[in-house]
């Protein structure tokens, strides 16, 4: 009897080891799903790719183009690469506060190449507003960017802004 007691002791004290790491772990699993969305969150990449067929309306042309946003950890800075191919006189981009289809008001100024936005950049509706609120419009599709050239300066080529999953 004094064996079978024993072994009892054994596996009740060997579930209770497994329950309680259970528990731990699901507590510590628990706790970084709270804070990995938020960090996430934070992670932010867009994209957009430059055609002259996404005008309002299309236009005819060669060029194309690729814009890529990356936010900061912080929130506080959005960085990003535009490139063009094929793009004669560039003048100036921006991105523009707008649905598909739509024109909108420029937001932020872009240049060739790589760059950096704060909320200081900001203009048109989102003057004087956080990183927060340009984030907010571009994860919601309501934003594009738009590169002028003098040929075309009202916009060559243009890309709605889309989250890279």
């Amino acid at each position: 009897m004094m064996f079978i007691n024993t072994t009892r002791k054994l596996e009740i004290t060997a579930i209770v080891a497994v329950l309680a790491f259970t528990t731990v772990s699901v507590t510590g699993l628990h706790n970084i799903n709270v804070i990995m969305p938020a960090f996430a969150q934070q992670q932010q990449t867009f994209t957009a790719k430059l055609s002259g067929n996404n005008e309002v309306p299309p236009l005819t042309t060669t060029a194309t183009g690729l814009a890529q946003f990356q936010l900061s950890s912080d929130g506080n800075q959005l960085s990003y690469t535009l490139s063009a191919k094929n793009l004669n006189n560039f003048m100036m981009a921006h991105i523009h506060q707008g649905k598909p289809g739509e024109m909108g008001q420029p937001v932020a100024m872009l240049s060739m190449g790589n760059g950096k936005i704060t909320s200081a950049d900001l203009q048109g509706s989102l003057a004087g507003k956080q990183m927060s609120d340009l984030v907010s419009i571009m994860k919601n599709g309501g934003a594009y960017v738009n590169v002028h050239t003098q040929q075309n300066q009202n916009g060559e080529i243009r890309g709605q802004i889309l989250t890279v999953p």
